[in-house]
């Protein structure tokens, strides 16, 4: 079982967060920035989860294997991390 104490500083923090996160809420993005933001994140989530797993490239690798052409042949821990890009887009 996990305890928790919250002092004020760490409520100071949450409730620092919730502002945030509601003004960030309202804010409509346009669709390029969106997009790009959405594929940069996954391009992370992609570096960080097979990295976890033991594949051992860079994220600069990560970043030009995703981008790289599709036909192109890849080595095991590159068509890994576009494999994992791909299903997240899925």
């Amino acid at each position: 079982m996990i305890k928790v104490i919250l002092t004020n500083e760490k409520l100071k923090y949450i409730t620092a967060i919730e502002k945030n996160r509601f003004k960030i809420s309202s804010v409509k993005l346009p669709n390029t920035v969106a997009n790009r933001l959405r594929k940069n994140s996954k391009k992370k989530s992609s570096y960080a989860s097979t990295k976890i797993e033991g594949n051992p490239l860079s994220k600069q690798q990560v970043d030009e294997a995703i981008e790289s052409d599709e036909r192109k042949h890849f080595l095991k821990p590159e068509q890994e991390v576009r494999n994992y890009f791909l299903a997240l887009n899925f």
